[in-house]
């Protein structure tokens, strides 16, 4: 199992680094929205900044996540060699494995830049203790927008899939309040944001690392999500499954 899963995801990781849109748009989006919107203006106001980069760092995971899951399945799913694939006597499982290892790499493609823009350009800080707490709340969102990915992938065509990641990353973040102050945000998205999953994510990070107080309701609905995600991509990938080789 664990040599098939490092062949699969040494294949898949140099796929990715031959085409690498995927490394530089979650790289390069957003560190850009943080060089040019908010160090500018929050940069040295350590509460802020400290809160804005965990948000991006969330958004970078949003991104990642999303967008390499939803794309990987739903290409999979169409391609002679996909569907080769998953007759193989290894079965699925390494397959799966590999994608979500070079996800983490994606992922990591995501945050880094961002971690290091805040680090070395703003007063952000926070104790190593909180940090610690934060990277355990961040694998939550990891989890949510993973599980987020592969029901897409299973759900939708490869062309409906790129569309929905061209244009679902700003709806997804404006409902759940990423790009507003808490203080200013507007009231149609603090009715809307903690029944969408970004506002869950986000506030458990903020809460792991600042210690600020998060309503109940959208850490309740995060865990609603995954439930719904969980069911979502079990039924997708069992009715692809018999739909092509059953």
């Amino acid at each position: 199992m664990s040599s098939l899963t490092m062949t699969y995801t040494r294949r898949n990781l140099t796929e990715n680094i031959r085409t690498p849109t995927m490394f530089l748009t979650v790289a390069l989006v957003p560190v850009g929205v943080m060089v040019f919107f908010v160090v500018p203006f929050i940069g040295q106001d350590t509460a802020a900044i400290t809160s804005a980069t965990a948000t991006l760092v969330v958004f970078g995971v949003l991104m990642a996540c999303v967008g390499h899951f939803s794309i990987v399945i739903a290409a999979g799913r169409e391609s002679v060699w996909g569907n080769y694939l998953r007759t193989l006597p290894g079965g699925i499982m390494p397959q799966m494995l590999s994608h979500i290892l070079v996800g983490l790499v994606v992922v990591a493609a995501a945050i880094i830049p961002i971690l290091l823009v805040a680090g070395l350009f703003t007063a952000a800080a926070a104790p190593v203790p909180r940090v610690l707490l934060a990277a355990g709340a961040l694998l939550v969102a990891v989890v949510t927008f993973t599980l987020l990915g592969l029901a897409m992938g299973y759900l939708m065509s490869m062309r409906v899939a790129i569309i929905a990641n061209s244009i679902g990353f700003l709806p997804l973040a404006v409902a759940g309040g990423m790009f507003f102050d808490r203080a200013d945000t507007p009231a149609i998205i603090e009715h809307i944001a903690p029944f969408v999953p970004t506002r869950g994510t986000t506030d458990l990070v903020l809460l792991a690392l600042t210690g600020e107080p998060v309503g109940p309701l959208s850490l309740v609905m995060l865990a609603v999500w995954i439930v719904i995600l969980v069911g979502l991509t079990v039924w997708g990938y069992r009715r692809d499954q018999v739909r092509r080789f059953d």
